[in-house]
């Protein structure tokens, strides 16, 4: 199966969306700094595979992706997507230039109540979820409410299994106990009114295995969207 993906300037920039979203959240980062952004399947435009269920799953499709497209390069995920980038390395080493993670972690737990509510009441839950994605100061209402759009396009079933495979996902001991070593340059941006990966979970990689952190002022979980100017700027210091 082949992934979608958006790209306005090619460069060897892969960039993965979070739970229930799509290729379009970095449309400010295809335009600026360049790359491909990828649809996850079952996201977007692209097709489904029912077999997933894991971040692994989903990794295994970038290293195809990247194999294909650009050989090697940097994989830049947000939230799920930051996970799926984790693992893309994990996989394929020989294929990653370097991590960027944005808003993300080593762990990503998911209280019981949204696991719940994307499965059993899809609608309310998505609104709420939307609801801390950006900083209460954001106010563009067209951004918020494309990236609404977005999940409620994705659908309960979609949701569910993202938001389910963020909660599995957990590195935290492996990293601690030195058994995962990042050897690429890594970069971990998040915005410091972000509550649902504070920067306290960008800081862990700065102490455990030496990644850059930038934290972006008055941004929430979506800080590439709240903030592209100053996300790109830091994207374009660390690529160069």
């Amino acid at each position: 199966m082949e992934l979608k993906f958006l790209v306005k300037k090619e460069a060897p920039y892969v960039y993965i969306h979070g739970s229930g979203c799509s290729k379009d959240i970095w449309i400010h980062q295809v335009s600026e700094v360049g790359g491909y952004a990828i649809d996850l399947p079952g996201h977007g435009e692209s097709p489904d595979d029912e077999k997933i269920s894991t971040v692994e799953d989903y990794a295994k499709y970038v290293v195809d992706f990247i194999s294909k497209k650009v050989k090697k390069a940097y994989v830049i995920g947000h939230s799920l997507g930051g996970a799926v980038a984790q693992m893309t390395y994990l996989l394929a080493k020989e294929s990653v230039l370097g991590l960027v993670l944005v808003g993300s972690g080593a762990r990503l737990r998911v209280l019981p109540e949204i696991l719940w509510g994307f499965k059993n009441d899809f609608k309310n839950t998505a609104y709420k979820s939307n609801d801390l994605l950006f900083y209460e100061g954001f106010n563009n209402k067209d951004v918020r409410d494309k990236i609404l759009r977005q999940i409620l396009n994705s659908g309960s079933k979609i949701c569910f299994r993202d938001f389910n495979a963020c909660d599995k996902f957990d590195l935290l001991e492996k990293y601690k106990k030195g058994e995962i070593k990042i050897d690429v340059p890594m970069l971990c941006i998040v915005g410091d009114k972000d509550v649902l990966t504070p920067p306290k979970y960008a800081y862990f990689f700065g102490d455990v295995v030496g990644a850059r952190v930038e934290v972006i002022k008055n941004a929430g979980h979506m800080v590439m969207l709240e903030k592209p100017e100053e996300v790109n700027g830091v994207l374009i210091d660390f690529l160069k």
